[in-house]
This record gives C-alpha cells, sequence and structure tokens, in this order.
C-alpha cells in the first residue's frame, strides 16, 4: 500500500517534492509499513519527508493497481491534507538524502511536473475534495 497527500499553500498551490530516487515531482508520501494504517503512515510520511505535522486527513481516492512489469498489485490512496499554515510552511525541513527540492505550484504546473500516475489522479481527487467525495479508481479509470 502506498499514501500521498494533497497539501495546499493559502494562495491555493500545491505542495510538491523531488525525491533524490525519481526523475520526476510527486506529493508527498510514500509505502504504509507493516501494522501501519494507511492514515498513520501518510501523517509519518510527510512529517519524515517535509517535517509537517498533519493532523487532519481526509481520504479522497483510492487506486487499485493491477500487477504490471515487476510490481505486485498495490493499492494507492490519496489524503487531502488541507491548507498549511504560514508557520507550517515555514517550518518546512526536507529529508536529507530523500528530498531533494519542494515548491509551490499551480495546479496546471503540477500536472505537467508529477509522474505518470499522480497527474491522472490529480483532477479526481481534486474534485473530489472540491464536492466533498470520494474517487475509486482501477488502474486509473474511475469505477461508480
Amino acid at each position: 500500500m502506498g499514501v500521498g497527500a494533497l497539501l495546499f499553500n493559502p494562495q491555493g498551490e500545491l505542495l510538491i517534492v523531488k525525491t533524490s530516487y525519481k526523475n520526476y515531482w510527486s506529493t508527498p508520501g510514500g509505502a504504509v509499513d507493516k501494522d501501519e494504517s494507511p492514515r498513520a503512515a501518510c501523517i509519518r510520511e510527510v512529517k519524515e519527508e517535509v517535517g509537517v505535522d498533519v493532523g487532519r486527513l481526509r481520504l479522497v481516492s483510492m487506486d487499485y493497481c493491477s500487477k504490471h512489469d515487476e510490481k505486485d498489485e498495490s493499492l494507492q490512496m490519496i489524503f487531502d491534507g488541507g491548507v498549511l499554515t504560514e508557520t507550517q510552511i515555514s517550518g518546512i525541513r526536507l529529508a536529507e538524502g530523500e528530498i531533494d527540492a519542494h515548491q509551490f505550484v499551480s495546479i496546471g504546473r503540477a500536472q505537467e511536473l508529477l509522474g505518470p500516475r499522480q497527474s491522472k489522479w490529480l483532477p479526481l481527487c481534486l474534485d473530489a475534495i472540491k464536492n466533498n467525495t470520494f474517487a475509486y479508481l482501477e488502474d486509473l479509470v474511475p469505477v461508480g
């Protein structure tokens, strides 16, 4: 299982991070550890990657990813972390050796910079946030 967080600044821009091991940008997040809930994993990953404590998280999307290439099937969950305060933003500290950079960008720019999977589910997640709904996907295709 994997998790990611959508975190915004007061101007409505999305926080994205550049990891040292991917050639594209992503949202803060990562793998769920054994015996860890997805919500707890998301809180931990955000804290580890950017040094921000997030308490309020709402699940807005879950994508079932079938087995392909060398990757096993998985569940990918996206949480809405809301708007960060100025104090949280000024307190951003990147995980040394893992996160090379961060930036707040417009949604359009985020879609250009995010990896192929994230750029496809981002509009569905934003729609779920806007309409207070939930997006269930199977291999990036909305179901239901």
